[in-house]
Formats: structure tokens, C-alpha cells, sequence
């Protein structure tokens, strides 16, 4: 759960504070994430920032800073995993909490030889402006749960952008979310982000690339599903051995996964003997059918050599 202060403007930009108080994915147990979150369409500005969070005396009781903080364009946030133990914050002698309401303090101002007042010729981006509401709770119609977390979506961008994952949300909405099983949060979150426009990074694929083909084609992520597929097999490439190559294509058949089993195949084919010999092949009794295309694929491949 993300709680956000009221929107307010600092030299010509729009900011607001986002507080989770049971912490993001990254905090520790018992720490409250905070994060200040900035609306422009410069390329980037860059900042020092303060916040602090003030006892109800009016003095601080936390106090942290960041300096030479770039906000690239639009919605982006910088902050705190680990701000402030929420014990301590609930714990009333420490005279934080003001009637179940926390008061924070917020400088921000532009960085040494950085000048965040300048006019700029705004430039914009269907993919910006799509993840600009990406988790913004105010204006979402449905919501997902993954192992306690909630992630807030919009149906209409879902049905324009994964129609399966859509109609599976038809009869939900933000007070009763969509219940996601067997799913990691932050794999979750980063399908999710890539439904609002974000990228998924290059180094995030040659980690997770298998994590995201098993949870995208469990819940209807086509697209993202066939580019996971895609990452899965690049991978693949060094790591793909007589031991583990009928498990990949077991594994392919179940998924319905073309790319993998056309690669899984042609390793297969083009390591015959050693893959036929091996006991990995006599998981291939766990499918009938597939242990005759194999064989048949066997047979096609042993003809073309004769012929050449």
C-alpha cells in the first residue's frame, strides 16, 4: 500500500511524497519507504532534496538528504527503502504520530550549476504519459495481489494492451483484487511496468527471463510472453547441455513454446548419439507423442544426411 501526500509545486515543477508504510519490495521488515516523486518534461533536472519527518512540537524527529539527484522525464521517484522504523514512529512517546496523521518537510533545490527553472519545449511520448499512471491509485479500476502487495492497473489500458489479462479482470476491481498465484512481486511488478510502456532492461531478461515466460503465459501476457521466450533461448545458448536439453523441451511442449522447441530439437539432432544414450532422454516416456517426433525428426535428419 502507497499513501501520497497532495500534489505541490517547487520552481516550476510538480512534486508530491509517496510513503509506504509497511515498506517497498527493497525495505527491510518494519521499515516505512519514502519517496519523492517529481512531474516534468525536461529532459532530466537535478536536485538536493530533503525530507523530514517533524514531531508534533514542530521539530524534526528525521532528517534525510540526497544531493545530485537526476529526475529523468516525467513521473519518477527517488528516495528511502529504509527511511524510518515504523515502530518508532508509532511508539507515542516519540510524539510522531498527530491524531493517525504524519507530518513531513520537504526542500528541494537545484544542484550546483543546474538551473531546474528553465523553460523547456516539452516533448512527449505515448509510452511517458502511459507510465505516468502506471500504480496511481486515484484513478485505477482494478487491482492485483501478489503474497500481500497490491498493484493498481487501469482495465481500459489492460484491454488495449493484454486483452487475456482484461477479460480475468472484468468482475474485480480495487477492493477486491485479482489474486495472483506462484508469481514473485517484483517479477509481477516488472510485467506490469512493461504493460505501461516500461522497458525491461537487457541485464533483467539474463536473470529472469524463464521467471517471466512461466508467470506471462500462466496469466495472459501474450506478447510479453513470446519476447520472454525469445530472452529464454538467447540464454540457452551457453547453457543448454545433453543433461538438461529434454527437460527444456518437455518444458517447451507444456509452455507451448515454438522458439524453444525448434532450438531444443536442433541440439537434440545435432547431438544424437550422446542425448539418446543419456538418462535425461528417458524423461521423454513422460510424452508419448513428443518421444515420436523426436524419433520421426531423428529419421528426417539421418535421410538428409544419406542424401548429401
Amino acid at each position: 500500500m502507497v499513501l501520497k501526500s497532495s500534489k505541490f509545486t517547487c520552481a516550476g515543477h510538480e512534486w508530491y511524497l509517496a510513503m509506504y508504510p509497511r515498506g517497498d519490495l527493497n525495505a527491510t521488515e518494519g521499515m516505512v519507504s519514502v519517496y519523492l516523486r517529481g512531474f516534468h518534461s525536461a529532459s532530466k533536472i537535478v536536485v538536493d532534496f530533503d525530507v523530514m519527518l517533524k514531531k508534533k512540537t514542530g521539530d524534526s524527529f528525521i532528517a534525510l538528504s540526497k544531493t545530485e539527484v537526476e529526475f529523468p522525464r516525467y513521473k519518477n521517484s527517488k528516495g528511502w527503502h529504509n527511511y524510518a522504523s515504523r515502530n518508532e514512529i508509532l511508539d507515542a512517546s516519540n510524539n510522531v504520530l498527530n491524531n493517525g496523521t504524519l507530518t513531513f518537510e520537504v526542500r528541494i533545490r537545484p544542484h550546483e550549476g543546474y538551473n531546474i527553472c528553465c523553460d523547456v519545449t516539452p516533448e512527449y511520448s505515448v509510452a511517458d504519459d502511459l507510465y505516468n499512471v502506471y500504480q496511481d491509485e486515484d484513478s485505477a479500476d482494478v487491482a492485483f495481489e501478489v503474497m500481500a502487495n497490491v498493484f493498481y492497473a487501469h482495465k481500459a489500458i489492460l484491454k488495449a494492451r493484454v486483452p487475456e489479462v482484461a477479460e480475468l479482470a472484468e468482475p474485480y476491481d480495487t477492493t477486491n483484487p485479482i489474486p495472483i498465484k506462484d508469481v514473485e512481486p517484483d517479477i509481477f511488478e516488472i510485467m506490469l511496468k512493461n504493460v505501461y510502456g516500461k522497458d525491461i532492461h537487457a541485464n533483467y531478461w539474463k536473470e529472469h527471463a524463464k521467471q517471466i515466460l512461466d508467470a506471462s503465459g500462466k496469466y495472459g501476457f501474450t506478447k510479453l510472453k513470446s519476447k520472454a521466450e525469445a530472452w529464454h533461448v538467447k540464454n540457452l545458448k551457453d547453457t543448454l547441455v545433453v543433461d538438461n536439453v529434454v527437460d527444456e523441451l518437455l518444458y517447451a511442449e507444456g509452455k507451448s513454446c515454438p522458439l524453444l522447441k525448434k532450438a531444443t530439437m536442433d541440439f537434440i539432432l545435432e547431438h544424437g548419439e550422446e542425448v539418446i544414450e543419456s538418462e535425461s532422454y528417458e524423461k521423454l516416456d513422460e510424452s508419448p507423442q513428443l518421444r515420436k517426433e523426436v524419433m520421426k525428426a531423428f529419421a528426417s535428419h539421418r535421410k538428409r544426411k544419406r542424401d548429401e
